[in-house]
């Protein structure tokens, strides 16, 4: 990527945001993504910027690799392509919020990625909150596991759903049953994109 200039990456990276907020991104199947991804190739502003740096076969592996990966944390406010988020996700404290209860303050100061967490404060405890979607339900548990081995704060898993995906009540099962095994307390949530 160091070779793009930097304000036709920018441009490149708001206009992906930009489409994949209208399409509906989260609810397209595999095969409409993948059509996406082609069109972006032939589209003058996402291909069309990028090859006068990269290959023309490059185009499709930049803007999977780099923007729509990052696209998940964008939309929670975290990671380098926030900024370029169309809409957002509730931030942490809001998630907190929903998935703990309104006296509980999450510590900006203490988010990492990869997955998402932070310390939550209540009122007389505190908690790692470790956050993300279904998907990432292996990494969320080891992250929590890896917090208890660690000493940190007592892990939190929220899976956090965003608005249109649903989990089955067997699915929401075996995700308290796994968390369970690991000793964490794991919650569920539905989360709603909103335009900044």
């Amino acid at each position: 990527m160091s070779n793009i200039d930097e304000e036709i990456r920018r441009e490149v990276i708001a206009e992906v945001y930009r489409q994949v907020d209208d399409l509906d991104w989260d609810g397209m199947t595999t095969r409409a993504r993948s059509d996406w991804y082609a069109r972006c190739i032939d589209d003058p502003l996402i291909g069309g910027k990028l090859t006068r740096f990269i290959a023309r076969d490059r185009v499709r592996v930049w803007v999977k690799d780099g923007p729509i990966k990052e696209l998940p944390r964008a939309r929670y406010g975290l990671g380098p392509y926030a900024q370029f988020a169309v809409s957002r996700y509730p931030g942490m404290e809001q998630i907190a919020h929903q998935a703990i209860g309104p006296e509980w303050l999450a510590d900006p100061e203490t988010v990492e990625v990869k997955p998402n967490r932070c310390l939550v404060h209540g009122p007389e405890s505190k908690v790692l909150m470790i956050w993300g979607p279904a998907a990432d339900l292996a990494d969320l548990v080891w992250a929590g596991i890896n917090t208890r081995v660690d000493g940190g704060a007592e892990p939190l898993i929220v899976v956090a759903s965003p608005q249109g995906t649903r989990l089955s009540e067997g699915e929401m099962l075996r995700h308290r049953l796994l968390a369970k095994e690991a000793t964490i307390d794991l919650r569920h949530i539905t989360l709603r994109l909103a335009r900044v």
